[in-house]
């Protein structure tokens, strides 16, 4: 074939794909704002990651409208939005979805877990692939568990000084619904509230304390309103998940479905990376201002612990009564965590 053939003959195959090549647009949004990093990393890196792969492998062009700080859906509907198709991908705090994600909130009813938000990535990333159930359970709702991704080590910002369990008895805390019965057995009063809410909350007195990251203290301003932080070791956790609609999941070509896969572990991977150092930078930060950070002592840890020993057991046994197969989801946990080299404060029967 002469050179001109062959020119001739590539530019056709060219012009073919490029007449193939289709358009498509994703809304992707949360009910989280940018400033937490499982938000930052798909509004940056997972979006130009794959709109770069899918131009550059298949010829497609992927476009993506972001909807972050709730402006499509709240933290607590995210996942409905997701089902109906308002969103095509979602990024979920879980412990706002526990009549939807029960079954995937599964770290939220072991307390007192590793700190260590790359050794739980590891744990999460091996149950979504060996526990076959926690995929399942997302099929009612017409979503697919895109990835598992890890927060950064809870903690406690408080308006006072602590370093006990029992000062917190009386207190007021701000949290996710789903982490109330971690206080109950203290005295503590839970307030159900957003994270956007927790300023205002400890301003006006409806809160006395927050429960989140360190970083809280820094992307919501609580510093300013909390001048106490308590590295309660509750850990980091696999509560952070980014679903998918499964309709549009059989829309797209197979091809920019693989890439939207691969990126999405790669976003995972890189949210345990950013954690464990954010974590690490922040509180630095903090003691530079005047932030008082305590550290939980181990004794009143395993003693907290034991008080919350039987919640696994119930958990489970009430989402066993709905048809998941939580008790072997939480025991596979537990044994995963056991494999990785960590040690929980007290054992928790199943």
């Amino acid at each position: 074939m002469k050179l001109g053939q062959i020119f001739a003959a590539a530019t056709m195959m060219a012009c073919a794909l490029a007449a193939r090549a289709d358009t498509f647009t994703l809304r992707m949004g949360s009910g989280h704002t940018t400033g937490l990093t499982y938000v930052a990393v798909y509004d940056d890196f997972f979006a130009k990651e794959v709109a770069a792969r899918v131009k550059a492998q298949t010829g497609h062009t992927v476009r993506f409208i972001k909807a972050w700080g709730g402006s499509v859906a709240k933290v607590d509907g995210t996942i409905e939005a997701v089902q109906k198709g308002t969103l095509d991908i979602g990024l979920s705090p879980i412990g706002f979805e526990q009549s939807r994600a029960g079954l995937l909130n599964y770290s939220a009813y072991v307390p007192f877990t590793s700190p260590d938000p790359m050794l739980q990535h590891k744990v999460a990333t091996r149950m979504l692939k060996e526990v076959p159930a926690l995929q399942e359970s997302m099929k009612p709702y017409n979503s697919y568990v895109l990835g598992s991704m890890v927060s950064e080590a809870y903690g406690i910002s408080s308006r006072f000084d602590w370093n006990t369990a029992a000062e917190l008895k009386g207190k007021r805390i701000a949290l996710a619904g789903t982490n109330a019965p971690l206080f109950l057995p203290l005295g503590a009063v839970p307030v159900t509230l957003g994270i956007g809410e927790h300023y205002q909350a400890m301003q006006n007195g409806l809160a006395d304390g927050s429960l989140f990251y360190m970083s809280g203290m820094e992307a919501f301003k609580l510093k300013e309103v909390a001048k106490f932080f308590n590295k309660t070791g509750f850990g980091s956790l696999s509560t952070l998940v980014a679903f998918m609609n499964m309709d549009t999941r059989r829309k797209l070509p197979p091809q920019v479905v693989a890439i939207i896969d691969q990126v999405a572990g790669e976003a995972s991977t890189r949210v345990a990376e950013i954690s464990k150092r954010r974590d690490q930078e922040v509180e630095a930060r903090l003691k530079a201002e005047g932030i008082k950070i305590n550290t939980l002592p181990e004794a009143e840890r395993r003693h907290w612990a034991g008080l919350l020993k039987d919640l696994p057991g119930r958990a489970a046994k009430e989402l066993d009564g709905k048809g998941y197969p939580a008790t072997e989801v939480l025991k596979t946990y537990i044994r995963f965590l056991d494999e990785a080299g960590y040690e929980f404060p007290t054992d928790y029967p199943l």
